[in-house]
């Protein structure tokens, strides 16, 4: 079983829909093709180049636009010849007396300085760019590309892109040649069906390649940085199989010629599903032993089974978007049940339904067509709705339903209607009541979930086994004892251990403990690591073993209580943990750091080296989840240094909006106290004016 950490869900399921910034003109304009060419400065940030459009007119109309944002420069030719335009900050207006069923050839040279949907990424904190990276979905591609915001025109992509050689430049589509010229190198891709604009895709950076083939004589390409060769095999596990079991379970072979995954830095989600190219986060670039802390396996699947839901057929608004998120969601629970078995994914649907009945409770339920709903709405309700209509149809006609779907709707967009109408039709069923139920509810339907639920025997007994959760620990013992029965079930394990904290130790918890502990399954004791609260000295072999887990979440819980509890041990537990260990994930280095700073024994030349090592976390060079844990430490140590304030106002103007939210946090907190206040003033005069002014007008001080 895998692990998702907090900062997983809450950015895994942060994509949403939202209103196009632009009116629709696809009754009256249909754009074909778009061949793009972009230049890429490695000493700027702005974008150039030319696109050209097929556009075939479908009424006479005076004039047409091509949505754009942040444009500095452009030049407008209809068929090869200047044409009359006006740009409005949103759009480029081309004026003509365009006559219906006539195609033109629209071309835009143009420049742009984004701000956002495209950025520029200093990797090595050298104050030059070293990676670009695309998020066009809710951002917009118009925002760095001339293109068009509505996803109801679906355009067939040719990308060329020209960059610094030393860089690799990843599209969508095909790559049909690669051109050296001078110290620059061109790549091109080509689309062979049309897409929707945000689902455009462009990543430029330092990377290698390893291709493997699916059964179905695909290609898979797997992208890393070159120094992180070592986390290929554990970051991309899987990969094969789940697109395997996606492809036998749609019933519809991949839809296109080649699947790439490319890891970038500081990426605004975990995951984003362009078209041939899903761009991730690279927080999940992870070794053997991370990745039994949280993996990229749900990433990896949810953004795989886009590539039918959301690309090949796509949502006509944002009230449809379930068709989306619900349908990946759904499609990657099942490759997980494919590769953890059925517990694990009752267990997911258990789960997901708990805070669907939360939501409700709490007065936010809406509808699932509703476009305002939740993340939590579109994505887990959206997979709890095709759970209970596969149940309702049974697996034949479900898998023909969504075989006659994807095939009728293919390269088109679609409504919810649309697929009900399918699914009714193949069935033979009235599916009235199951949209009333499902998708048109406002209330998550609770009570048949659960009784979907209990179809599972393994649920029967996880419930059992909850509702000892109120018992008195006499009356939950013998429970407890039977759960620990070979062949043990780990999901059932760590709900007899969460229950365990709710009770005074004794005797026979120590015991429970050390018999979970005894069966070796790194989630079950990973679980009684995270669970104690404090040291208990019974327990102290067992955390010495849980020093050397295949888990860097185990080491670091086991190393603190265990130098809570040992005061006149601190040292030597530390400085042998440091030499045995081969490896550390940043979090579990900045805690050790964080003991020996805090311990006796240490020389402060030592002490000085780890408290630089501790300071050096908050550098742009890290991930935002690493700086924000590492300004917390120095902040706790009271030891923030010139240049980490410089650091923390660098996070205070991060394009991450959860990072520089809790940034502005911090900084805000820290100076209304007098002696920040008195080094941050120091700090920001050194700095460039213009840098100065943005974090003066920000917080106004």
């Amino acid at each position: 079983m895998k692990t998702i950490s907090v900062w997983l869900f809450m950015s895994l399921f942060s994509v949403v829909t939202t209103a196009q910034d632009s009116p629709s003109q696809t009754d009256a304009v249909d754009f074909k093709t778009a061949a793009v060419a972009i230049n890429v400065n490695e000493n700027s940030e702005i974008i150039s180049g030319t696109v050209t459009y097929e556009v075939e007119i479908l009424k006479d109309i005076p004039s047409l636009f091509v949505d754009a944002k942040n444009i500095t420069r452009y030049d407008v030719k209809l068929d090869g010849k200047p044409v009359k335009s006006a740009y409005n900050e949103k759009q480029i207006v081309v004026k003509s007396r365009f006559r219906e069923s006539v195609t033109h050839q629209l071309t835009i040279e143009f420049s742009t300085d984004p701000n956002k949907a495209l950025y520029h990424i200093d990797r090595d904190n050298d104050g030059k760019w070293d990676q670009i990276w695309t998020q066009g979905q809710g951002k917009y591609t118009s925002n760095w590309l001339p293109s068009i915001d509505d996803m109801n025109d679906k355009i067939i992509w040719n990308i060329s892109v020209t960059i610094p050689s030393q860089y690799t430049a990843v599209a969508n589509g095909v790559l049909v040649d690669k051109i050296e010229i001078d110290d620059h190198r061109t790549y091109h891709y080509n689309m062979e069906f049309p897409m929707s604009s945000y689902l455009v895709a462009l990543v430029v950076g330092r990377y290698n390649l390893k291709e493997q083939i699916t059964s179905s004589k695909k290609q898979i390409e797997l992208y890393y940085y070159p120094e992180d060769a070592h986390k290929l095999p554990a970051t991309y596990k899987h990969s094969v199989q789940i697109f395997d079991i996606l492809e036998q379970e749609i019933g519809i072979e991949y839809p296109w010629k080649v699947y790439r995954q490319i890891p970038v830095k500081d990426f605004l989600y975990s995951g984003m599903e362009n078209t041939t190219a899903t761009i991730f986060s690279d927080q999940f670039m992870v070794d053997d032993i991370a990745f039994n802390d949280g993996n990229y396996i749900t990433v990896n699947a949810h953004e795989l089974a886009h590539q039918w839901f959301g690309n090949l057929v796509t949502e006509t608004e944002g009230k449809h978007h379930w068709l989306q998120e619900g349908f990946a969601t759904y499609y990657s629970m099942l490759a997980e049940r494919d590769i953890y078995g059925d517990d694990h994914y009752y267990m997911m649907l258990f789960e997901n339904a708990e805070s669907l009945i939360a939501q409700t409770k709490s007065g936010k339920g809406t509808a699932l067509l509703d476009a305002s709903a939740s993340s939590l709405t579109f994505y887990q309700h959206g997979a709890w709705a095709l759970h209970a209509l596969r149940a309702q149809l049974g697996d034949t006609d479900f898998k023909q339903g969504i075989r006659t779907y994807l095939k009728k709707y293919a390269g088109r967009n679609v409504t919810t209607d649309d697929f009900l109408q399918v699914m009714a039709a193949t069935s033979g069923k009235d599916l009235t009541e199951y949209k009333n139920r499902w998708l048109t509810n406002t209330q998550f339907p609770s009570a048949e979930a659960l009784t979907l639920l209990r179809k599972s025997i393994f649920m029967e007994q996880y419930f059992q086994l909850a509702a000892r959760s109120i018992s008195p620990f006499d009356e939950a013992f013998n429970s407890y004892k039977e759960t620990l029965r070979a062949p043990v079930n780990e999901l059932l394990v760590e709900e007899m251990i969460k229950q365990l904290t709710l009770h005074k130790k004794n005797d026979r918890i120590i015991e429970l403990y050390k018999q979970a502990a005894a069966t070796g399954n790194v989630k079950v004791r990973q679980a009684i690591a995270l669970s104690l609260q404090e040291y208990d000295p019974a327990l102290d072999k067992i955390l010495r073993t849980m020093l050397y887990d295949d888990s860097y979440l185990t080491r670091e819980s086991a190393l603190f209580l265990l130098w809570q509890g040992n005061p006149t041990e601190r040292h030597a537990i530390l400085e042998e943990t440091r030499a045995q260990w081969n490896s550390m994930s940043p979090s579990l280095e900045m805690a050790w750091i964080a003991l020996a700073l805090n311990s006796g024994d240490f020389k402060n030349n030592e002490k000085y080296k780890y408290l630089q090592r501790l300071s050096s976390f908050t550098s742009p060079e890290q991930s935002t989840q690493t700086r924000s844990a590492a300004f917390d430490y120095l902040i706790n140590l009271d030891a923030m240094s010139a240049q980490n304030y410089r650091d923390l106002m660098d996070a205070c103007v991060h394009h991450s909006w959860r990072f520089y939210k809790n940034s502005r946090d911090i900084f805000e907190a820290l100076y209304k106290k007098n002696e920040h206040r008195v080094v941050i003033d120091k700090v920001l005069a050194t700095m460039p004016e213009e840098e100065q002014k943005r974090i003066r007008d920000l917080f106004k001080v």
